[in-house]
């Protein structure tokens, strides 16, 4: 198994856990077992886990290097077309 992959899995059962402990909190404090400030609490420690698995997933793209001077692409010629017909 190569990183991607593992990093993938990790991510994804990262992302199931939160998701399924945010439920969990919510049907806690909705029969009243969880005091309340208690479920937004593990609701805010689950969003930041979200955040923090897609900024793994996302990653940061990789710097472009600069051209200095010209540009690689050709120079393309463009002719003007008047009256319809083409010259």
């Amino acid at each position: 198994m190569n990183w991607e992959l593992i990093k993938h899995k990790f991510c994804r059962l990262a992302v199931t856990a939160s998701l399924l402990l945010g439920g969990v909190m919510v049907s806690a404090a909705a029969s009243g077992t969880m005091p309340l400030w208690a479920a937004l609490l593990g609701l805010f420690a689950a969003v930041v886990m979200l955040n923090a698995v897609c900024g793994i997933l996302l990653g940061t793209p990789a710097a472009e290097p600069r051209s200095l001077g010209r540009t690689s692409r050709p120079a393309v010629q463009l002719r003007v077309v008047r009256g319809g017909h083409a010259a």
